[in-house]
């Protein structure tokens, strides 16, 4: 029973930040009606420059609420000052949404363009201004994996000791 709880304890503790695997579950999004859509685009709330961000698109005819059907896939194009910092075609999966990872490589304004498809058809298109904040030099100072390093490490003596005591 002793050495489950303590495998148990060195697998919580050696666990990752929490913050690598939410996608935007606090973010926002900017939501919109055009040519007879809802677009929906959601995002994660304050984005800081070197830090992956989570953007989810999603659209569906203003007369059929939640029907998602009526796009194939997603051209997203990144902008920033006239300077393309990211262009690509995104296919919508079989599950979950539609979405893109990715971590502006510097702080300021970017127009994140959105063009939602029906196969070779454009079916609506949209944009908006996202803008990206600073890393903050307080955060993490170890890196992300910090957190589970340190578990590990306390995890390691935790064994070391509960095994010199048998």
């Amino acid at each position: 029973m002793k050495s489950f709880v303590l495998i148990l304890a060195c697998l919580l503790l050696t666990v990752p930040n929490s913050q690598l695997v939410t996608a935007h579950g606090g973010g926002v999004s900017q939501e919109e009606f055009k040519d007879g859509y809802f677009i929906d685009i959601g995002y994660q709330k304050d984005p800081l420059a070197f830090e992956q961000v989570r953007l989810d698109f999603a659209t569906y005819p203003e007369n059929e609420p939640q029907t998602e059907d009526v796009f194939t896939d997603v051209w997203v194009r990144i902008v920033k000052d006239k300077e393309l910092f990211f262009s690509g075609g995104i296919a919508k999966p079989v599950f979950g949404p539609t979405g893109l990872t990715y971590a502006f490589p510097e702080e300021g304004s970017y127009e994140v363009f959105v063009r939602f498809q029906n196969g070779i058809d454009m079916v609506v298109e949209t944009s908006l201004i996202l803008d990206v904040l600073p890393k903050a030099d307080d955060q993490q100072p170890l890196g992300p994996y910090s957190a589970g390093g340190v578990g590990f490490v306390i995890g390691g003596i935790l064994t070391f000791l509960v095994f010199k005591r048998k």
